[in-house]
């Protein structure tokens, strides 16, 4: 049993990744949450930034050419603290907006909108150390370690690929104005950041194909889990088939009312059951059993056998015969011929107006 609850080879179904939805599980990449982040910041940048840096440079020269004002006062300290850093934090609002706006669409792209509060409720088998040992020494970690070392590696060769390239420009601002370096260092940082964000999408889509698998891995099921979830969720088998079979009888019985007033006899027993009898002798070899039914049923079977003056006749042993061994549409057994064939010229008789005794037992 052990070994079949390890073999997790079937794909999670729809009910296992909704409940574990609601636990907090979801396949999040944070590599490509970043990624949507620092790019957005790096657009706002390209629009704002070199204004932004002017609007800087502005103050700073403000506060160094004011700098021989200030008396040090604790008044006049607050005072020009909160202007610097109200300046500040305005020209830092729309960017610090955008990051925090891009990090929650870029959980949402991945996730869609799932709030629980499940991870917070505390939960004792943290605490075990054989399972916090596998969490330190486990595939993730490994993969982290990887990806790690791997934008390392390649943010490291891809700056100083630039540096070198970038070199003679760089010694080339040694003759231009300080007015000058301001656009051209912009230029420069931008392409730096943009070739830096190129590497991150290639670690991202990595990122992101492993999370994903590693994810649907987690969740998938041993065949004992899935017929287990099956049976839980819909029930057994054998029962939901018997109530298929119950509702297919019950549509059937429900039907075979409809055509209650071609019947030729009712047999009731009295009150629990009713079996309507219809036979047509160039046509039929014995007579069939056109309509059965118990309670409330037999009831409206018995209301409207007398509304269309259909004879109806109480015979409790063979009420139950007909209606425990004999299905809808299907011909009287051969042993209840002579029981049938009394009621029937009885029936006949009271159709055709005749004043006949109560109908026989």
């Amino acid at each position: 049993m052990a070994e079949q609850e390890q073999d997790r080879s079937e794909p999670a179904t729809p009910f296992r990744l909704q409940e574990a939805r609601k636990r907090g599980s979801v396949a999040k990449s944070l590599e490509l949450s970043s990624l949507i982040t620092l790019f957005a910041a790096l657009v706002l940048f390209y629009i704002f930034g070199l204004g932004m840096i002017r609007e800087q440079l502005a103050l700073d020269a403000a506060i160094l050419g004011q700098a021989h004002l200030l008396d040090f006062q604790a008044s006049s300290v607050f005072s020009w603290l909160t202007h610097v850093f109200g300046e500040t934090l305005r020209q830092l609002t729309p960017i610090l907006v955008l990051v925090v706006v891009m990090a929650v669409l870029g959980t949402l792209v991945q996730t869609g909108p799932a709030f629980t509060t499940f991870p917070l409720k505390p939960q004792f088998d943290r605490l075990n150390p054989v399972a916090g040992f596998k969490r330190v020494f486990s595939m993730r970690l490994l993969f982290e370690l990887g990806k790690n070392v791997l934008k390392l590696l390649l943010i490291g060769w891809l700056l100083y690929a630039l540096f070198w390239q970038l070199l003679p420009t760089l010694l080339g601002l040694l003759d231009l104005s300080p007015t000058a370096h301001l656009r051209q260092g912009f230029t420069l940082a931008f392409a730096l950041v943009f070739k830096i964000l190129i590497v991150l999408a290639i670690i991202a889509l990595l990122d992101v194909l492993y999370t994903r698998r590693s994810y649907y891995n987690r969740l998938k099921m041993s065949r004992r889990e899935l017929k287990e979830e099956i049976k839980n969720r819909e029930g057994d088998p054998r029962i939901r088939a018997r109530i298929r079979q119950l509702q297919r009888e019950l549509v059937k019985r429900s039907s075979a009312i409809k055509r209650l007033p071609d019947a030729d006899v009712l047999i009731t027993n009295p009150t629990h059951l009713a079996v309507a009898l219809l036979y047509k002798r160039e046509a039929m070899s014995a007579p069939k059993v056109l309509a059965k039914g118990a309670g409330e049923l037999a009831e409206r079977m018995k209301m409207l056998a007398r509304q269309h003056r259909i004879p109806v006749i109480e015979n409790r042993v063979l009420a139950r015969k007909l209606f425990d061994g004999v299905e809808l549409e299907q011909t009287i057994p051969e042993a209840l011929f002579p029981q049938v064939a009394r009621i029937l010229v009885w029936a006949y008789a009271w159709r055709d107006g005749e004043r006949v005794a109560p109908g026989p037992a």
